[in-house]
């Protein structure tokens, strides 16, 4: 989660820049310029119109309720003017779940649109059934890594595809054929085991992809094709682990 004087200093510019973008447009519906602004606020001279100004661009972190009235009162408007700023920001969510869904946001950068909408869809509806009580912070916590397992597992996915095309094209199957739809699941559940056993002994490894076999035995099929698809596989995971993509 993101420390609460970064959270602050993110949000607190942004509302000043929303008012300051209407007080601007304010003062040109009144007929006013800058300085006649800084003059009606008491502030005369270039450093008045500079304040006027700084308030306009929204350079002011800090700016205060006491000055966006004094700029109303400045071009003859009511706070009816600017309310609805203030009602759509006060609409948001609460700070900590506005930047848990932005970091949800974040960690599916880069995804198809269609994936990314999944990922954020997710993390709105799911509610998990463990019955196990979480404090706020350990929710959105939990969310984020959810978002960012999901993230990497489509990733998985997509770079296993490509495999799997490679290989029925090599033996000539459609994607639709029976016998293609054994070997992507045989080739998901490589992955699997190669995934669950990266931290154990090469002993366990080999007894759990001797078991995939026996399932490839036990579906009599013939071993060329899911040995073919078990090296494509292994290949694919030597390299997703070199460059650090499995972490």
């Amino acid at each position: 989660m993101d420390s609460r004087a970064d959270s602050v200093g993110s949000d607190a510019a942004l509302l000043p820049k929303e008012v300051g973008a209407r007080l601007r447009q304010l003062r040109r519906e009144a007929g006013l310029t800058q300085a006649d602004v800084a003059l009606r606020m008491c502030r005369p001279g270039p450093s008045g119109k500079s304040y006027v100004c700084q308030i306009e661009r929204g350079y002011m972190p800090g700016l205060t309720f006491n000055a966006v009235m004094d700029f109303l009162r400045a071009c003859g408007a009511k706070v009816s003017a600017i309310e609805d700023i203030f009602d759509a920001y006060t609409s948001r969510p609460p700070i900590p779940e506005e930047q848990t869904r932005r970091q949800v946001a974040e960690a599916a950068v880069g995804l198809p649109t269609l994936k990314r909408a999944r990922v954020e869809w997710y993390d709105i509806f799911h509610k998990p059934k463990t019955g196990k009580r979480e404090t706020p912070e350990q929710e959105y916590g939990r969310r984020v890594r959810e978002a960012r397992g999901q993230v990497r597992a489509i990733r998985w996915e997509r770079r296993l595809h490509r495999v799997f095309n490679d290989v029925l094209n090599e033996l000539g199957l459609g994607c639709s054929d029976p016998l293609a739809v054994l070997l992507m699941t045989y080739g998901r559940k490589v992955f699997g085991v190669l995934r669950r056993t990266r931290t154990m002994r090469p002993v366990w490894r080999k007894k759990a992809v001797a078991k995939l076999d026996k399932w490839a035995v036990g579906h009599e099929l013939p071993p060329e094709p899911f040995t073919r698809m078990k090296q494509a596989i292994t290949v694919l995971f030597a390299e997703m682990e070199l460059r650090g993509e499995l972490d």
